[in-house]
């Protein structure tokens, strides 16, 4: 029903996410593991639950922001966070095989990738709101109940990232080692 509310929000957030991904896996670039993950999933130093809990968070907040940058930083963010998916998908599936690269991502993205999509419906949660005031579709700027929404939508991603760490740092980890 939230997302109902939020349909123009939900696929904006999705459209330039999904643009981040084919332009990441069109992409010429090619790059080690630690450019994308903020560490070598090879490597035996296993970041914890706080690491990947935190670097996500610094990229929600990036997205929530976009709500008082009119989705500016929001835009950019999803878009560049699916860049990484999309080339660190194909760099690592040349190096180890599509099947790999997905044992490595579905188990926390599952849980990651609705969440910074959902942080980037809260991006553009009250410029959508504003935008709508300004053409005279509403009678107040924000409403108790918009700003209920956005909060809702943030609370909803912040659980999604806590999940998602814990995933990672428990599950996707000892796939990385197994691999």
């Amino acid at each position: 029903m939230m997302f109902r509310k939020n349909k123009t929000s939900t696929t904006c957030s999705v459209f330039f996410f999904i643009f981040g991904i084919i332009l990441g896996v069109f992409s010429a670039s090619r790059h080690d593991y630690s450019t994308y993950f903020g560490f070598d999933p090879f490597d035996n130093s296993s970041p914890g639950i706080l690491f990947f809990f935190a670097h996500n968070i610094k990229v929600a907040l990036l997205l929530w922001a976009g709500s008082i940058t009119f989705g500016i930083t929001t835009v950019l963010n999803l878009i560049t966070n699916g860049f990484i998916l999309g080339s660190a998908i194909k760099t690592t599936a040349n190096q180890i095989g599509l099947k790999n690269t997905l044992l490595l991502i579905l188990p926390h993205g599952i849980f990651e990738i609705p969440a910074l999509v959902i942080a980037g419906v809260a991006g553009f949660k009250i410029p959508y709101e504003l935008l709508r005031f300004a053409l005279g579709k509403k009678n107040e700027i924000i409403s108790e109940e918009d700003a209920k929404e956005f909060f809702k939508l943030v609370g909803i991603s912040i659980l999604l990232i806590f999940i998602a760490a814990i995933v990672e740092a428990k599950i996707t980890l000892k796939i990385a080692e197994m691999l």
